[in-house]
């Protein structure tokens, strides 16, 4: 039972509008894989997310990947939400999990500051013109 709450969905949230973020977030995932084709009238609605990618985190042993989702949902008008969840058709094995529990939030932080450094007058931005 404790499988389901082990590979539990995780997020961040970015301070950009969906419009905006569509754009860094799919230059920022292109080596994860295409995006699945979202249905554009749906995207008003704010249960459903708006780019959504499926791969597999790597781990240190090789024939270990565990499948996941890679989703950009609205979180409000001025903030988007990046959000990781378990992609597999059955309950992870320990090491599904232990994968899944150390490299989702490392993917997360990974893909908000590529998101965040993409912004014109970030940090990074800042320290590339330096």
């Amino acid at each position: 039972m404790n499988a389901l709450h082990a590979c539990a969905y995780r997020s961040r949230v970015v301070a950009l509008p969906v419009a905006v973020a569509e754009a860094l977030f799919d230059d920022a995932t292109r080596s994860l894989g295409p995006s699945i084709l979202t249905d554009p009238t749906a995207l008003g609605t704010s249960l459903l997310p708006a780019r959504r990618i499926r791969t597999r985190l790597v781990s240190p042993i090789p024939w270990v990947g565990v499948p996941v989702e890679v989703e950009l949902a609205p979180w409000s008008r001025s903030r988007t939400e990046v959000g990781v969840r378990y992609a597999g058709s059955r309950h992870p094995r320990a090491l599904a999990r232990h994968v899944y529990e150390t490299r989702a939030s490392a993917l997360l932080d990974e893909l908000t500051d590529s998101i965040n450094a993409r912004l014109p007058g970030s940090r990074a931005d800042r320290r590339r013109a330096a």
